[in-house]
């Protein structure tokens, strides 16, 4: 698919992904990229309640079936979306500055503020410590919920993880050695687990660094920084998925990285022209989503890296998150199933008049549920004739 300034969908991109995207301006939008027209977005966010401090700086799911979504402000607003039924579960405010990071741990919602307070929402008393200034992402492991590691700018806070039980630093990375005796400016941007022993990290100074808790060593065992005075990479976002990272930019669009050899990115992915303010993973690993500040949706495949799918979305999008039409299909029976118990008619029959043969062919036949749409029909028919 060639570059152009318009909506877009690859004819070979089939995939039926639903994407949520959030905005610098508050709104909170889903494109069905399988339906009939892939670019129509639907606002699940009122708009008439926005304002300049409703920016969406965090968005996670919620929990390993995709169902819920957890959504932080600039204002430190937190809100619970339900996925099936399209609705505000829950709003509250956390903190005293805009949200960076967002979790649940055994059930309780885990809220990271950009200085440094960490807040663990649970009934009767939430618990509240601190993790040192200017942090920029908080991140909790998908393998063990007690797992937290944070990231931000300065020495002081490097790669940290954290014991969410204790609240204690289980490991604290160490910096790359000096250059002439000064110590290397740190600021990791982003965070993630690429499992329960592997963190990795990116930073507006222009690296990628793999940490592994596990040895005696806390500094990177990869490291990627460009060597190239031409070609100046200023990391903005991160995402992993197998043995792969994948970094988005400012300036030059997202790379991909073998975590088993990061000297050089082993794929470029082009066609943006601002920051790519955030990267995801589909969970088959074979679908790159992003969003951009020139305000476009974008969908790569992983490893041809061809632009399969190009969305405008009007409001500069800073957080997205994908899923599969799959699951969501799934959750829609789910809810649909526990919405149909009323339904459901139970044959009682009278002890003193009743036929034993008739009750028992009766108890041998399966019970069909009419779906209510066709009994309404069928009554104003009824009603007609």
């Amino acid at each position: 698919m060639k570059y152009a300034s318009v909506n877009a969908k690859c004819p070979t991109y089939t995939e039926k992904h639903v994407i949520y995207v959030g905005a610098h301006t508050g709104s909170f939008k889903r494109i069905n990229l399988y339906g009939d027209d892939p670019f129509h977005q639907q606002n699940l966010q009122p708009i008439e309640v926005l304002n300049k401090t409703s920016k969406i700086t965090c968005m996670e799911f919620g929990n390993a079936e995709r169902t819920e979504l957890l959504i932080g402000r600039a204002n430190r607003c937190v809100k619970v979306f339900n996925c099936a039924k399209e609705e505000s579960v829950s709003n509250f405010e956390v903190g005293t500055d805009e949200i960076v990071g967002l979790a649940r741990s055994n059930g309780c919602i885990v809220v990271g503020c950009a200085d440094g307070t960490v807040q663990i929402v649970k009934y009767p008393e939430p618990v509240k410590f601190s993790v040192g200034e200017n942090l920029s992402r908080l991140r909790l492991c998908p393998d063990d919920e007690n797992l937290m590691v944070t990231g931000g700018k300065f020495l002081k806070q490097i790669i940290k993880l954290w014991d969410l039980e204790t609240q204690k630093i289980l490991f604290q990375a160490k910096n790359v050695k000096k250059v002439l005796e000064l110590e290397q400016k740190v600021w990791d941007n982003d965070v993630v687990f690429v499992n329960r022993n592997l963190i990795a990290a990116c930073s507006r100074y222009g690296y990628v660094r793999l940490y592994d808790t596990r040895g005696p060593t806390r500094r990177p065992v990869q490291d990627f920084t460009s060597s190239d005075p031409d070609d100046q990479l200023t990391f903005s976002c991160l995402a992993s998925h197998g043995d792969y990272l994948y970094a988005g930019t400012t300036t030059f669009g997202a790379r991909a990285f073998d975590l088993r050899k990061m000297k050089n990115h082993i794929h470029v992915y082009k066609g943006f022209t601002g920051t790519v303010t955030s990267i995801r993973v589909d969970p088959s690993g074979n679908h790159v989503f992003t969003s951009c500040l020139d305000r476009y949706v974008r969908v790569h495949h992983a490893h041809r890296t061809a632009l399969e799918y190009r969305c405008y979305v009007k409001s500069k999008p800073t957080q997205l998150l994908g899923i599969e039409w799959k699951e969501q299909l799934e959750m829609s029976k789910q809810n649909a199933g526990e919405n149909t118990n009323d339904d459901i008619v139970h044959i009682l029959s009278d002890q003193e008049g009743s036929d034993a043969e008739y009750d028992q062919m009766f108890s041998k036949m399966a019970t069909v549920n009419e779906p209510k749409t066709t009994r309404k029909r069928k009554m104003a028919s009824d009603g007609a004739a």
